[in-house]
C-alpha cells in the first residue's frame, strides 16, 4: 500500500497544527467512505474508532492518560455519533481486553476488505494521526496499525 514506516516518520514530524487539519480532512473522507459501504450488522465508524482504541492499549492496558489524549482526537475526528465512552467502559471492564482488541481488528480488516485502496490508506493515516496526538508513534501503536497494511 504505502511504506508504512516514512509515514510514520512523517506523521510525527507534523505541527499540532497541520495535524488537526488533516485530521479533520481525512476524518471527513473516512467516515463519509465508511457509512457509504453499508456493512451488513457492523457499524464501520464504530469499529474503526474501537481499532484506534486498541492502538493505544496495544500494550495491553489503557491509563486514563492515554484516553485523555486520544479521546479529544477520536471525538472531533469521528463526531459525537460513535460512543467513544461505551467503547471505552468496554475495555477497561473487559477481563480478556486483548481477545476484545482482537475482535476490533478482525472487524476493520472486514470493512478494508470492503473499501478501495484510497480510503484504506485515509483510515491507516487517520489511526497514525489520532496515536501520535503526542507528537509519536510508539513502536506497539505502530505494530498494531500496521496490521491494517497486511489486511
Amino acid at each position: 500500500m504505502f511504506e508504512f514506516q516514512k509515514l510514520c516518520n512523517a506523521v510525527e514530524k507534523l505541527t499540532v497544527t497541520e495535524r488537526a487539519a488533516l485530521m479533520a480532512d481525512k476524518a471527513a473522507a473516512v467516515v463519509g467512505g465508511l457509512r457509504a459501504l453499508d456493512m451488513n450488522g457492523t457499524d464501520p465508524v464504530e469499529t474503526l474508532a474501537a481499532f484506534i482504541l486498541g492502538s493505544v492499549i496495544a500494550d495491553g492496558s489503557i491509563s486514563d492518560k492515554d484516553l485523555l489524549n486520544v479521546y479529544p482526537a477520536l471525538t472531533e475526528a469521528l463526531g459525537e455519533a460513535c460512543d467513544i465512552a461505551g467503547i471505552d467502559k468496554k475495555l477497561k471492564v473487559s477481563k480478556d481486553v486483548q481477545k476484545l482488541v482482537k475482535s476490533y481488528t478482525a472487524e476493520l480488516l472486514a470493512v478494508l476488505g470492503a473499501a478501495d485502496e484510497q480510503l484504506a490508506g485515509d483510515i491507516v493515516m487517520l489511526c497514525l494521526l489520532v496515536t501520535s496526538v503526542d507528537g509519536k508513534v510508539s513502536l506497539k501503536e505502530q505494530r498494531y496499525i500496521k496490521q491494517l497494511c497486511a489486511g
